[in-house]
């Protein structure tokens, strides 16, 4: 797998269609981030293209494409003939030089629609360690002779899609970023006059491990240095109930709070001195990303999509998956004195190598090459 490395130069074609998913996960945000970043590098002129899901499109990330006077649309998420015929009518009118996919299983069916128009460049971006049924395995690999390029938004990432079948040879590895901008505001406020209490902003999935967190806030508790959780997000309901099953049977309702879904994170990240991530896997931990650019102490498992962003003992705490005790000692240690050092380490790495800009150059860079 090769790291690609951003340039400064022009290049040329200058048209790039962005299609994923428009349910407002980290891929909506990613989509409408490194549009924008496009536009204002002024290397290319990006469309983005969003399968709707079951609403429109979030306000927020229209006000946002707007703002950057970059042009969207969507098309219907279901059946699958009416997402590919839609997007093959939006491709026809913007005719783009590059198609970019992000996202499983929209990279087959935006694939399938760019091929088929017979865009000069296709590139299929995979933001997650996916579970492939047999049918969609089989026709990812069949599409990847056809793809000029695989992205993989870590390391982990790439691996399992070489293992999946994909070819090496065409695959790269660049991270997912954010607007640094978004969070400067937040990292303004100093970590020892924010509130000693923990933030795991997450969505309820059983990819993610609030169980683990919960347990560890009981640890915290019987040990008598009780901590204040507080769990941003939304996702499946049945985990949710799983999670505030849990709360009561620990006797945590006055230490563990839900917020629900939110869209003031950076503000959020602004009161909590911790941050945590409690999961199973990741393909790039986006979360993590957002909470070291706003200046808090991290503390997430150290799986796949989390190694790639911490480096455990200087830029945070990275502890065993699964494990309450390793996550009680991290976020102890977190919101102690070493707290300061590893946050302010933290942003400084994310600044430098995690930013759109920087992200969004190394696309472009990638580009130039095929």
């Amino acid at each position: 797998m090769k790291s690609t490395q951003g340039t400064g130069s022009r290049m040329k074609p200058k048209r790039i269609m962005l299609f994923g998913t428009g349910g407002g996960s980290g891929v909506t945000r990613f989509l409408v981030d490194s549009a924008a970043t496009h536009k204002r590098l002024g290397n290319f002129d990006p469309m983005v293209v969003f399968r709707r899901k079951r609403n429109p499109l979030g306000q927020q990330f229209i006000d946002d494409l707007e703002a950057d006077d970059v042009p969207w649309a969507e098309v219907r998420a279901a059946p699958k003939i009416v997402t590919i015929t839609q997007l093959r009518r939006r491709i026809r009118e913007f005719r783009p030089d590059i198609f970019v996919v992000h996202g499983h299983s929209d990279h087959i069916w935006g694939r399938m629609a760019a091929i088929r128009e017979r865009v000069p460049i296709v590139i299929m971006v995979e933001q997650n360690i996916e579970r492939y049924v047999w049918l969609q395995r089989l026709r990812s690999v069949a599409l990847a002779r056809h793809t000029d390029a695989i992205v993989a938004v870590s390391h982990g990432v790439g691996e399992n899609l070489v293992r999946l079948g994909h070819p090496r040879h065409t695959l790269h590895v660049i991270h997912n970023g954010t607007l640094p901008g978004r969070f400067d505001r937040a990292a303004e406020v100093p970590l020892d006059e924010r509130e000693p209490a923990v933030l795991m902003a997450a969505r309820f999935a059983r990819q993610k491990d609030h169980a683990s967190l919960i347990r560890a806030a009981g640890l915290l508790r019987d040990r008598g240095t009780p901590v204040k959780i507080r769990l941003a997000g939304c996702g499946s309901s049945r985990h949710e109930r799983k999670v505030r099953r849990l709360v009561t049977e620990f006797g945590l309702r006055d230490q563990v709070e839900f917020l629900g879904p939110r869209d003031d994170i950076a503000a959020l990240l602004a009161q909590h001195r911790v941050s945590v991530l409690s999961t199973r896997y990741e393909g790039l931990a986006i979360a993590v990303v957002e909470a070291m650019v706003a200046g808090c102490a991290v503390v997430a498992s150290n799986v796949v999509g989390v190694e790639d962003v911490i480096e455990h003992g200087k830029t945070g705490w990275l502890v065993k998956p699964g494990d309450p005790e390793s996550l009680a000692r991290g976020i102890t240690e977190a919101l102690g004195p070493e707290g300061v050092a590893r946050a302010a380490a933290g942003r400084g790495f994310a600044l430098r190598y995690l930013s759109m800009e920087k992200i969004v150059s190394d696309y472009e860079s990638l580009f130039r090459t095929l």
